[in-house]
């Protein structure tokens, strides 16, 4: 994954590999046919999943 930091904002972005791609699609696929669950749950755990924003505690 490439890295790119902020310092001041204490947070990276990092691209995401196909492994971290599959298990957010697979994921929200699996929540998204769930009638109980909303899609914007749905979307928002893919998108964690992705790990692309990671937030560091200094």
């Amino acid at each position: 994954m490439e890295t790119q930091s902020w310092q001041n904002l204490g947070a990276e972005w990092r691209r995401p590999d196909i492994a971290d791609i599959t298990l957010a699609t697979v994921a929200w696929y699996l929540l998204h046919v769930q009638p109980q669950v909303p899609e914007a749950i749905a979307a928002t755990v893919a998108f964690l999943l992705l790990r692309c924003v990671r937030i560091n505690r200094r």
